[in-house]
């Protein structure tokens, strides 16, 4: 995966600017809560407008201000999994996790449901409405249909925020695996220095809206004391050695 941008976007006294390049199939967005890590999802997955700036995905331009190009967020080809599941509630697990490869051009579908439902432990509750589910299982029902639809690269914004450590534990091996062996370009978005540490090979480092600096998850976790990587931060000082993106 390449993605391309240079963006900026205005609400009021807050303004989010970001230039960037990335050429990695594993990426974080990391930084404390008001950074602008939401904003950012919300602009590439085109449910939000930058005031100026261009967006490129494999090189297909689906952002542009100058050329008038804005491609609608179902064209995009880019799947978002938030920190609410947001299934449907009238729907079983088997329709929810259906919905996007139905609505995929068959020369699109590149993954086949019955190893992506196997992968992700979910055989067992096809049947079963989602409202019945327990929290990570809906948390894997949102990531399944996300991935059925086969996008060009997922964003997952803070996928994990709301669960128990119990529950982050039986939800971070499905993650790992399923992006390791579907191949699905995956942004993620975390405050949480271990969450980045364990999901990222690169990592965009925000605060107050402006991206700080670019660097690989190793280096952010040499970085790292113990008890700094044991959970999220307040302030970018927090971390040691960080410094202004170039």
């Amino acid at each position: 995966m390449r993605l391309e941008a240079s963006l900026d976007k205005r609400f009021g006294s807050f303004r989010l600017q970001a230039e960037f390049t990335l050429d990695c199939s594993r990426c974080g967005i990391f930084g404390p809560s008001g950074s602008g890590k939401s904003t950012l999802v919300h602009i590439l997955a085109g449910l939000l407008k930058p005031d100026r700036g261009t967006i490129r995905l494999d090189s297909t331009p689906v952002f542009d201000a100058d050329r008038g190009i804005d491609i609608a967020p179902e064209r995009r080809r880019i799947g978002v999994v938030f920190q609410h599941s947001h299934l449907f509630p009238h729907m079983s697990v088997k329709a929810n996790l259906f919905y996007g490869w139905r609505r995929t051009p068959p020369e699109g579908r590149r993954i086949e449901p019955p190893a992506l439902i196997s992968a992700l432990n979910l055989d067992h509750l096809l049947r079963r409405g989602v409202s019945s589910l327990s929290g990570g299982e809906q948390r894997r029902v949102a990531l399944g249909r996300a991935i059925l639809a086969c996008p060009r690269l997922i964003l997952m914004d803070e996928p994990l925020t709301g669960l128990d450590e119990e529950l982050k534990g039986q939800i971070m091996p499905y993650l790992k695996k399923v992006f390791a062996e579907f191949e699905v370009p995956l942004l993620f978005i975390s405050h949480s220095l271990e969450e980045m540490c364990m999901m990222t090979d690169n990592i965009l480092i925000f605060d107050n809206g402006c991206l700080r600096e670019q660097v690989t998850s190793e280096a952010l976790k040499a970085r790292c004391t113990a008890s700094i990587c044991g959970g999220d931060y307040a302030r970018l000082s927090d971390l040691p050695g960080t410094g202004t993106a170039s």
